[in-house]
């Protein structure tokens, strides 16, 4: 296990796969605790409160003790009007009965920048065009509202047990195209976000992406070549099917970057700075 980057409580809402992962690295912080929706609530190295976002009477549930939050749970409706009172709601109740919980970390998602040519950072000016992209946004603007907030935008979030290879190995279909992916090991986004508990005066929002973006297919082809447990054969096409990719339209693979300036200036050595760390 990494060693704790933060000695600060904390309470995970969503103890989901990064939260279990977070959870292990704060197992040794007095009055840290987890949530977990599900009943019985999975037995872990440190306190689990049953919490429902979506029912008001598990609200109760959370500790009053001063900790920071860090919220894992993604949008709940797809409304955004519907979602936005839900979020009210709960932020009010939140200011009224738990003032104590004053700071929150919000894992988002590089998926609020839109799926356009450029290099998006954390002040770029744009709009979302999926509607999960809206909903993280509208939820980053609430939740801002109401707590001392820090924005974490991670890429896809892959490691133990979760990834391009288990799809790979799994036989289930890799898209063939040329647009980058963005991706964290969970473990340094774990880092991430207990460093950002740790240094309030760090920037509001960091997008958390490792060092080189590269497109699926690009990564199912290193594996194939890299991996003795992966083959070409478990593939459905061959590798560097030229044709396959020559066949994809321009507009279906836009350069899309996601800048991780700031998260270089927090000073975090990823133990995972690239994919072929994180999967080879």
């Amino acid at each position: 296990m990494i060693a704790p980057l933060s000695a600060v409580p904390c309470g995970i809402l969503g103890l989901g796969f990064l939260g279990k992962i977070l959870a292990k690295e704060l197992s040794k912080v007095p009055e840290s605790w987890g949530t977990d929706h599900k009943t019985p609530a999975p037995e872990l190295e440190l306190p689990v409160f049953y919490f429902d976002w979506n029912k008001q009477d598990s609200w109760s549930s959370l500790p009053e003790t001063s900790a920071v939050l860090a919220l894992t749970i993604p949008p709940q409706l797809d409304s955004p009007e519907a979602e936005a009172k839900r979020l009210h709601n709960w932020c009010s109740w939140m200011q009224q009965e738990r003032p104590s919980l004053k700071r929150m970390i919000y894992i988002s998602s590089t998926g609020v920048y839109p799926k356009r040519n450029g290099l998006w950072s954390e002040d770029s000016e744009f709009e979302a065009d999926t509607n999960s992209g809206k909903l993280r946004l509208l939820t980053e603007k609430i939740l801002s509202q109401y707590f001392t907030l820090h924005v974490v935008r991670p890429g896809g979030i892959y490691g133990c047990g979760r990834g391009i290879d288990v799809r790979f190995k799994s036989g289930k279909p890799i898209p063939v195209s040329t647009t980058p992916v963005h991706r964290i090991h969970v473990e340094d986004l774990s880092r991430i976000i207990l460093h950002l508990a740790e240094h309030p005066e760090s920037p509001s929002c960091i997008n958390a992406v490792d060092l080189e973006a590269k497109p699926s297919w690009e990564v199912a082809c290193w594996l194939a070549e890299n991996r003795e447990d992966l083959t070409e054969e478990m593939l459905q096409f061959p590798l560097n099917d030229i044709n396959l990719l020559q066949a994809v339209k321009p507009e279906e693979t836009p350069e899309r970057f996601v800048s991780n300036q700031r998260l270089h200036e927090l000073d975090i050595t990823l133990h995972y700075p690239t994919f072929r760390e994180g999967l080879g």
